[in-house]
């Protein structure tokens, strides 16, 4: 069983914290935290706390700060990696990752069986942390020297977010119009106007433009896509902005699968920073009641320019990263 650590669980975890990262205090690309202050969860077998991962959330997604099986080898560390994967997924968040040091080989292993893939190395990591906190060793595991930082990172339970290809069009397509279907349903004809986006010419030769230039991400739940993000460079219709961006320029999600848009939000958010792009712009439907602008604004956007195509009421949103 996995629970949220407890108020009384606290002297525990600072000694766990204390006994595997030497001290409290955990360095991660330079920055420090004091992880037995941040969240976490407690795996527990038969009444006994034999495991303990504590955690961050941000813009890049959930980040597993320390992850110790006190008891290896009954499936602790396993349980508590599962639950970080669902809490990221509860809270519109697409990415599970963590940092681990060169001579971690174990770790390694556990975490790739696992699902999680290598995304990043960063050469001389761990040496610029004891900058920061002298106590990290020198050596480690099997006498391994102690120098990198080594990033991995998964997808949150459930879903897989993945390169869009021109075989997605079709169903891309079919979630638009579902989605204005919906949308009629509900008297809203506003928003996307009421005829289908799969016989529209300009749709299908923006969506293979996406496509083409590597910007189209397709949400996967089952194998089946259920959502799908398009980023790029703002279209001529918005006001611009000085310095470097990301723009949304589609999102869509299917309604059987609640929380795909906030998922794939999250997945903007990560190519935003992997890229060195400090702000994420989107725009959105602001006629009758501004639903969809207030939905942005619950995903952490703040609404700046409103705008007008036509008679088409709109409104810019940002988010500083």
């Amino acid at each position: 069983m996995v629970r949220d650590v407890e108020d009384g669980d606290r002297a525990w975890v600072r000694e766990v914290l204390a006994g595997a990262w030497a001290g409290t205090r955990v360095v991660v690309r330079g920055r420090s935290r004091d992880a037995a202050g941040l969240p976490g969860f407690v795996a527990v077998e038969d009444g006994r706390r034999v495991g303990l991962l504590t955690y961050d959330t941000g813009p890049t997604g959930l980040e597993v700060v320390t992850l110790n099986a006190v008891e290896p080898g009954i499936g602790a560390g396993t349980a508590l990696l599962d639950g970080a994967r669902r809490v990221a997924a509860e809270h519109g968040l697409t990415r599970v990752w963590l940092i681990t040091t060169n001579d971690n080989v174990d770790a390694l292993r556990f975490y790739q069986r696992r699902g999680m893939r290598i995304t990043a190395v960063h050469p001389g990591g761990v040496d610029r942390g004891r900058l920061v906190k002298p106590a990290i060793p020198l050596d480690g595991k099997y006498g391994i020297e102690i120098h990198d930082e080594i990033e991995l990172e998964a997808t949150a339970a459930g879903v897989r977010i993945r390169d869009g290809a021109m075989t997605d069009i079709p169903a891309v397509l079919g979630l638009l119009d579902a989605a204005t279907e919906w949308l009629v349903s509900l008297g809203r004809t506003g928003q996307r106007g009421t005829a289908p986006h799969s016989t529209n010419p300009r749709r299908l030769a923006a969506m293979a433009a996406w496509v083409s230039a590597g910007h189209l991400h397709v949400a996967e739940v089952g194998g089946r896509p259920a959502g799908a993000l398009a980023v790029g460079t703002a279209p001529d219709y918005v006001p611009s902005v000085a310095g470097p961006e990301l723009y949304v320029n589609l999102l869509v999600g299917s309604r059987a699968h609640r929380g795909i848009g906030g998922l794939l939000l999250g997945h903007a958010r990560v190519l935003a920073v992997r890229r060195g792009l400090p702000l994420l712009r989107v725009d959105c439907y602001a006629g009758g009641d501004r639903a969809l602008a207030g939905w942005y604004e619950r995903q952490g956007f703040t609404a700046t320019d409103p705008f007008t195509v036509g008679d088409w009421p709109g409104q810019v949103l940002q988010q500083r990263l």
